[in-house]
């Protein structure tokens, strides 16, 4: 929630000062398969891990009743929509 209404780049700063990095499509997908119930309405996040260079910001909400991928622009912010981040990502040993 310090993320919602904050636009997606000030997010990307906030998160970096905590030693937080942003979540990625793939990870973002992977969390609201096993915890689906973290995903709701009005209370949606980007996925800033993604982003392809340009103003675009790949985010997950709900719409309809039904989850939706797609992308917001980085520099608006919505009270719905906030920047999902991890502090360590895990991997095979």
């Amino acid at each position: 929630e310090e993320t919602l209404n904050v636009t997606p780049d000030d997010a990307m700063v906030a998160i970096t000062a905590r030693g937080r990095t942003s979540l990625t499509v793939e990870e973002g997908i992977g969390f609201i398969t096993h915890f689906p119930e973290s995903l709701e309405k009005n209370h949606c996040f980007s996925l800033a891990g993604s982003r392809c260079g340009d103003r675009r910001v790949p985010a997950l909400w709900i719409s309809k009743g039904a989850p939706k991928l797609g992308w917001c622009w980085a520099g608006n912010p919505h009270t719905w929509l906030g920047s999902a981040s991890c502090r360590d990502r895990v991997g095979p040993e």
